[in-house]
């Protein structure tokens, strides 16, 4: 019994560092729920196992010492294999998952940025396809800290001709999203061009979202404001703060500049200093007044 529980603790111990190699993930970013709860349940499943298989030794002719050292063999070796399945089972989405959990802390930032390249880069060798779901899944949280960058790159390395309908309608949102943050408008708008129309309308509303905004900072505020139409957005914050966005940028082409404080404070109000940040890219308008919100606003934090 005390070989049984040695091999327990030992593949309990190798166990989160298993899972992590196998998910991409290093040790240093896996919490300590995650090392304990795999750590647990590894060696729980060795000593069941190991202890099943000492009393059904015990039933046969063979000696006692050699019962406990086969059983503890057996309940090792069955124990790593279940480890190695279980791991296995979408080990990309689990390794993607706390790799993106990991980059909203910015002192594990470099370290889980580096890993999603690296596990990123090992699918796009073996499965186009898990590598275009994964890097779908990434954006999000990527431009949730601000790596835009990052976002549009790995968006631009799908390649168009492998991508599904559904698929190639989410990355040219997405990119053309990113592609805003740097002010390039002629990219957004390619971006937008490919997507076959219309889409399903939750994500139709958005497109048309983005194009009026496009127009608005285009100094097309009367084709902006009849592009966006009378859409119901009280049940959607996050599309509610991109009409005002349209808005603000239109009535400060309109050189009525209170009316699109007002609109950029509202939206200051309902997002947050990230929904004035929007106001800045692409350049238009109403960029220089959500400026000097954010002004102010650091003045007075």
């Amino acid at each position: 019994m005390t070989q049984t529980l040695i091999v327990a603790a030992l593949v309990g111990l190798v166990a989160p560092v298993i899972r992590g190699w196998l998910w991409g993930v290093p040790f240093s970013l896996l919490s300590i729920a995650t090392v304990l709860r795999s750590f647990v349940g590894s060696a729980l499943t060795v000593l069941i196992i190991g202890v099943v298989a000492l009393f059904a030794l015990r039933a046969t002719s063979v000696p006692p010492d050699q019962s406990t050292r086969l059983a503890a063999g057996i309940g090792g070796a069955i124990g790593l294999l279940l480890l190695l399945s279980a791991a296995r089972r979408s080990r990309h989405v689990h390794g993607l998952s706390i790799l993106c959990q990991r980059l909203q802390e910015e002192d594990a930032r470099p370290t889980a940025t580096a890993a999603l390249d690296r596990l990123l880069r090992r699918v796009r060798n073996k499965d186009e396809q898990r590598y275009i779901a994964l890097v779908l899944m990434a954006t999000g949280p990527l431009t949730q800290v601000g790596m835009w960058n990052e976002a549009r790159e790995w968006l631009r390395s799908l390649d168009d001709s492998v991508l599904t309908e559904p698929q190639a309608v989410l990355r040219n949102q997405a990119l053309a999203t990113c592609e805003l943050q740097f002010d390039d408008v002629d990219a957004a708008k390619r971006a937008i061009d490919r997507i076959q129309r219309p889409t399903e309308n939750s994500i139709e509303v958005w497109l048309v979202a983005m194009e009026a905004l496009l127009m608005a900072v285009g100094g097309q505020p009367a084709k902006a404001l009849e592009h966006l139409g009378a859409q119901d957005v009280d049940d959607n914050p996050s599309l509610r703060a991109s009409h005002r966005l349209v808005h603000a940028h239109v009535l400060a082409e309109r050189s009525d500049e209170e009316a699109a404080l007002e609109e950029l404070r509202a939206l200051q109000r309902e997002a947050g200093t990230a929904g004035l940040q929007r106001a800045r890219l692409p350049r238009g308008p109403a960029s220089p007044l959500a400026e000097r919100l954010l002004h102010e606003a650091d003045q007075s934090g």
